[in-house]
């Protein structure tokens, strides 16, 4: 909200895609077990302060808890970061045909997925109005088994490799643990042990396929068991983009170009993009996991169908177990164990 965004705040963080910095992100020291490729990062130690995924920012009104966070929905309140690259950088070997920046929308206690990414094209601004989806549980559920309610609770799951439980981390550790049995080693990115080697170039065919077969027999993840959380955030996204006329902007202020003539010495084969992502709304709706049918619920229904198909009410209940208990008990102190059922008074008349 206002203030400018400076290097020393984005998280260096790797993914299957390579090297990418993330913003808002809690330091990886704070979220995996095996800190080691962390070590000699140069990004701020960012450590979580009064915040938690299940229960939200603990203040309400301050501005110095991290995560950061905005009070203002719209393009004012949300994120705006230029990307510069020369054609120089486009390594047609390293990358596919599609040229530009890969950007992937996380909540800050998560390692980004960049499976789920979009692009951001050389030359252009795209607008991104975020919908989060927050998923909570209800009270009533957590004497349920995992395995009934289909999720667990933070404390009820304890990775290897992670130290909070999410269905994300979760596939991330099977598919690591998977690829170290397959290929007897582990790619750089990934989650692991001290002892895990790391696979070289020469075994990336050997990942490839380990991959491959890891998606393709669903028995793998089905072993793992990785639920969702219980307490889940993700992220809606619209898109939209337009083209970006940056060189004729620069070429009207002659000062920028003075102020960056080291980056611009061509300047047809610099790119910038602009990627600006912001909530949509001020407010989002929450949902929660409960029964369906709990016990007063089922006690209820079963009452209401009785009722309505054999005329059956609480008097009826209560008739019921009268004649049953009561009724026989006072019978047998009247007539005796013979006669429980009142026979001897029905013969005497």
């Amino acid at each position: 909200m206002g203030d400018y965004l400076s290097d020393d705040i984005l998280t260096k963080v790797y993914t299957s895609e390579g090297i990418c910095f993330s913003f808002n992100m809690i330091d990886p020291n704070h979220l995996q077990t095996n800190t080691e490729k962390y070590q000699n990062r140069s990004a701020t130690q960012a450590k979580s302060k009064g915040w938690s995924l299940a229960d939200g920012y603990v203040n309400e009104d301050t501005t110095d808890d991290f995560p950061r966070r905005t009070f203002v929905s719209g393009v004012f309140g949300g994120l705006s970061i230029s990307l510069f690259t020369n054609h120089s950088y486009i390594d047609r070997f390293c990358s596919d045909d599609n040229e530009g920046f890969q950007v992937t929308i996380h909540h800050p206690a998560e390692f980004p997925n960049m499976n789920t990414n979009f692009r951001v094209p050389l030359d252009q601004t795209v607008s991104v109005a975020i919908k989060p989806t927050l998923i909570t549980v209800s009270e009533e559920l957590i004497n349920y088994k995992p395995e009934d309610r289909k999720c667990y609770f933070s404390n009820e799951r304890n990775l290897t490799y992670f130290l909070s439980y999410s269905q994300q981390n979760c596939l991330d550790e099977c598919l690591t643990n998977y690829t170290m049995q397959y290929c007897g080693c582990v790619a750089f990115y990934m989650p692991k042990s001290k002892s895990f080697p790391i696979c070289g170039l020469g075994r990336t065919d050997c990942m490839e396929m380990g991959r491959n077969d890891y998606l393709l027999d669903s028995s793998n993840t089905t072993d793992c068991n990785c639920l969702p959380s219980c307490t889940s955030l993700k992220y809606e996204v619209e898109i939209s983009q337009s083209n970006w006329a940056w060189r004729e902007s620069m070429i009207v202020e002659k000062t920028i170009i003075n102020n960056f003539s080291d980056y611009f010495s061509n300047i047809q084969k610099s790119h910038f993009s602009k990627v600006i992502v912001y909530f949509k709304d001020m407010q989002f709706l929450a949902l929660e996991r409960h029964a369906i049918y709990g016990t007063i619920d089922f006690f209820s229904n079963a009452g209401g169908l009785l009722g309505l198909c054999i005329g059956f009410s609480l008097t009826c209940a209560i008739e019921v177990i009268y004649f049953l208990t009561l009724r026989v008990v006072c019978n047998i102190k009247m007539f005796g164990w013979n006669f429980w059922s009142g026979q001897e008074v029905a013969n005497q008349k």
